[in-house]
């Protein structure tokens, strides 16, 4: 999370209104709704844990992490998608630029980006499917080990 959030500071969105939106980052959900038209969320990247796989006592675990990415453009141009593929070059920029995170993440291949596939407008989302070595758990020995 705060990886996106430093590789997002200052990277805005415009709205039709032409105001600059700051991309608001969340772990794993959303924030509950308001009501029924509630999108004070947008923009927003949600970094999402999905899986993780133990490979053994002393292998590293391999853990699939995934950022959700929405914005709203009303423009009628449909053009919402190039702001989503920004956030997800510039978020991919970095983790391959800069493979460890935290001393101790290291992503690794392959690293798959998508697109909704439905007309969503004027919610246009994409995410960016990543996975991570994490060191393996250290077996803690004791006269019976």
């Amino acid at each position: 999370m705060e990886e996106v959030k430093a590789e997002l500071e200052g990277y805005t969105s415009v709205n039709n209104a032409g105001e600059y939106l700051h991309f608001h980052v969340y772990p794993q959900n959303l924030p509950a709704k308001k009501g029924k038209n509630d999108n004070e969320h947008f923009p927003y990247v949600l970094v999402c844990l999905d899986e993780e796989q133990i490979n053994g006592e002393v292998s590293d675990n391999l853990c699939s992490v995934y950022f959700l990415v929405g914005v709203i453009d009303k423009n009628h141009n449909n053009q919402g998608h190039f702001d989503v593929a920004n956030v997800m070059n510039r978020l991919e920029r970095r983790f391959l630029s800069k493979r460890l995170v935290d001393s101790r993440y290291r992503i690794a291949f392959p690293l798959s980006k998508k697109f909704q596939e439905e007309d969503t407008w004027p919610k246009f989302i994409g995410g960016m499917s990543t996975l991570w070595t994490v060191e393996a758990t250290e077996i803690e020995e004791d006269e019976y080990v």
